[in-house]
């Protein structure tokens, strides 16, 4: 794994990588975590799941972005295109053919490729690969407390404030920023907690994006307590080229743990790759 550091407008932020070991013309693997867009880092995902991509032949680049509150939606997805184009820019220092590149979330991190794609990314990527993501953090079920976050103890604001820094985040641990989330659940202050005055997603509409995503394969659990399933069902009506995959689980992040079924999950979208882009 190689680690690379890259300039935004308030820090610096790190990116990992890790090369194919066969195959290099394939496309890369943007990866973005999820996190609420508010915890999370770029090595999250269980290295099982890397080593089959690298097997496969697609490399895998992961950066972390700028967290909120401290940053607001528009800092965040700007510091998610430094991340892109830095790639961009430089993948023949990482030993790649091509700039070709794939964008894969989980949860929050899905939801900011879509924001990424519908805001003109160029080139723009092969394919979408969508792990229990969202396609508006402005969807009426999502501006409501949550049911699963408020059965957990209540976050009060005093503990909230502890735990917000003064300077901008680009990387935590679960441990050290989840309770913000929870509260931001609890409470539904997330949106507030995510947008500035004035800031807004960009709206993802049939009419005006069919044609301007990728190959998309949506994966989410079909009882997602933390996302309802509905909104992936909403996604798939806007995007006639995009595959809806049920997962039979309680879990949202159902690939959490790595298991025989779950590597047959990633055998799946990497067979599906190889339909799409060969």
């Amino acid at each position: 794994m190689q680690t690379i550091t890259y300039d935004t407008m308030s820090k610096k932020i790190k990116g990992s990588f890790w090369k194919a070991t066969k195959d290099i013309n394939k496309p890369t693997i943007i990866y973005i975590h999820g996190g609420g867009l508010i915890f999370g880092n770029r090595n999250d995902l269980p290295r099982d799941y890397i080593d089959l991509f690298l097997k496969n032949g697609y490399s895998v680049f992961a950066p972390d972005y700028l967290l909120a509150p401290e940053s607001s939606y528009r800092d965040i997805v700007d510091s998610l295109k430094k991340g892109i184009s830095y790639f961009l820019d430089h993948f023949d220092e990482f030993g790649l053919k091509n700039n070709q590149y794939i964008l894969f979330g989980r949860s929050a991190g899905a939801y900011l490729c879509m924001q990424l794609i519908a805001s003109g990314l160029s080139p723009t990527p092969k394919a979408l690969i969508d792990f229990y993501g969202f396609e508006s953090l402005l969807a009426p079920n999502l501006l409501r407390p949550n049911a699963l976050y408020s059965s957990y103890p209540k976050v009060n604001e005093h503990e909230l404030k502890s735990l917000i820094s003064n300077s901008p985040v680009s990387n935590s641990s679960y441990e050290s920023r989840f309770l913000i989330y929870v509260y931001a659940r609890q409470t539904a202050k997330w949106q507030k907690m995510i947008f500035d005055d004035g800031e807004t997603e960009i709206k993802i509409t049939k009419e005006s994006f069919n044609d301007k995503f990728p190959p998309t394969y949506v994966c989410q659990s079909n009882a997602d307590p933390d996302v309802p399933f509905i909104n992936s069902i909403m996604l798939k009506e806007k995007l006639s080229n995009a595959r809806l995959i049920p997962v039979n689980s309680k879990e949202h992040d159902f690939d959490r743990t790595v298991t025989t079924d779950t590597i047959k999950i990633y055998e799946r979208v990497i067979a599906w790759l190889s339909d799409i882009v060969g």
